[in-house]
């Protein structure tokens, strides 16, 4: 098989064919259905996963399945809602959901890396997926089970699998078997393999021998978070260690070097204890915070309440309760990885007078490059020589990131990945570049500015 598209599945320029197989799968008696749906363009491996959708589908029809199954390659969000509006439109109900493709830590990536697509937490819970009572997901792509499938589970009432690893192309299904640089062949499975990013190299040389057994998908059933998810029981502890922003050095120096001059008018979103805003307000004309936190946003309005030209407000989900055309500047810090990116950014593109623009600094994860190692060790050195000089700052923090509470937030909220980020940035606002700002072994902070926020794209949201 060389065609991205081979076999029983039509060229995307073959509209007619493809069409014509959905509306006959849809219109025939059975009201339960499976839906296997893969991505073929986005990043390596695409034109693999049609034959991994295919084997899915032939063990299905193997296994006794009575109902139909729709299989279809999905290159965007609105051919994912496409499908499951015909779905509910003919009556059918949805027993097994697949997905095959790749993921990030919030869920499927869809489109290309040249500007990709990915439905916000938000935008999953607007969709009405007409699922079968005792229904089931499957999610064959790399780290779903780390946050997406139990998220899944709770928004859908429907159990959830994943895979906890990062995932490979194999021609077995029990165990890693090289499929080819190709991948070509009657049979090829997505299978998860215990490892980091690449699977690490003691790692590779295990699947390599034969030696690397596929990882058992992970499976959570539809059950409501477990403690607070919130930074509402971290308030006090956050508040003590970042009694000062100035404290990160780094992310304070970069943010100087690339506010406008001027009398500015600035949004911080997610802006915790306000400590930012705090810093600030004596060069600025007025600032604003918005939080999900009640907690935390109470000691960012008490921590302020003397400062004439600083406002804090409660915000729910991705709108800003604010006119058109209200700031100069808008700021994110440490805080744009738990946002619900597309609806926010439209929201910030609204809200920013022209010329604008949207600075983000936040924490993501990446293994570190032999060729990055020089940096990093500069780095810790650095970082070590500040944290003495900032003892207390330093006490404080350990006390915040050791906390359970911090810990079961961070369940629910986790960190994103390097490449989700920069893709994501740099293909809304071109010709601007993410930079780092300090690394560590498995992190590093980075920094993005915009340039005027008018001229960045927006991609087509999937809800009213």
């Amino acid at each position: 098989m060389t065609s991205k598209r081979a076999g029983r599945f039509p060229k995307r320029g073959n509209g007619k064919l493809r069409r014509e197989g959905v509306l006959r799968i849809l219109q025939m008696p059975e009201a339960e259905i499976a839906v296997i749906i893969y991505t073929t363009l986005y990043r390596k491996g695409g034109h693999q996963f049609p034959i991994v959708a295919k084997t899915l589908a032939d063990e299905k029809r193997e296994s006794g399945f009575d109902g139909e199954i729709v299989c279809e390659a999905v290159e965007s969000k609105s051919d994912v809602l496409k499908i499951l509006a015909e779905a509910k439109a003919a009556g059918k109900q949805i027993e097994e959901f697949h997905f095959v493709g790749h993921s990030g830590m919030y869920g499927p990536m869809f489109a290309t890396v040249a500007f990709p697509e990915q439905f916000s937490p938000y935008e999953w819970e607007q969709m009405d997926i007409p699922f079968a009572e005792n229904a089931s997901a499957y999610f064959h792509c790399c780290r779903s089970a780390r946050w997406f499938a139990p998220f899944f589970a709770r928004t859908f009432n429907v159990k959830a699998h994943g895979f906890f690893w990062y995932t490979t192309f194999s021609k077995s299904k029990e165990k890693y078997q090289n499929a080819g640089s190709n991948g070509n062949g009657s049979k090829l499975y997505t299978i998860g393999c215990k490892g980091r990013k690449s699977h690490g190299y003691l790692a590779s040389v295990q699947k390599r021998l034969g030696f690397m057994p596929a990882e058992e998908m992970k499976s959570f059933e539809p059950q409501p978070p477990s403690g607070d998810t919130s930074y509402d029981h971290v308030a006090e502890l956050y508040d003590a260690a970042f009694s000062d922003i100035r404290v990160r050095q780094d992310e304070w120096k970069w943010l100087n070097d690339h506010l406008p001059a001027g009398e500015l008018d600035v949004l911080d979103i997610g802006c915790g204890n306000g400590a930012l805003l705090n810093a600030l307000s004596d060069k600025i004309n007025s600032g604003v915070g918005v939080d999900e936190s009640a907690a935390i946003l109470q000691r960012a309005q008490t921590r302020n309440s003397e400062i004439s030209n600083l406002k804090f407000e409660i915000i729910k989900g991705p709108v800003l309760p604010f006119e058109n055309n209200s700031f100069d500047v808008v700021i994110s810090l440490m805080s744009f990885r738990y946002l619900d990116w597309d609806p926010l950014l439209q929201e910030i593109k609204r809200v920013t007078k022209p010329g604008g623009k949207f600075l983000i600094i936040d924490m993501v994860t990446v293994p570190v490059k032999a060729s990055e190692y020089p940096r990093l060790l500069s780095d810790k050195f650095r970082t070590v020589f500040e944290q003495r000089r900032n003892a207390g700052f330093n006490a404080n923090l350990q006390k915040l990131v050791s906390h359970p509470d911090w810990k079961k937030m961070l369940e629910y909220n986790p960190i994103r990945s390097e490449h989700e980020m920069k893709w994501y940035l740099e293909s809304r606002f071109p010709g601007h570049k993410t930079e780092i700002l300090n690394m560590a072994l498995n992190s590093r902070i980075v920094a993005f500015d915009s340039g005027p926020v008018e001229n960045g794209v927006e991609a087509r949201l999937s809800y009213p």
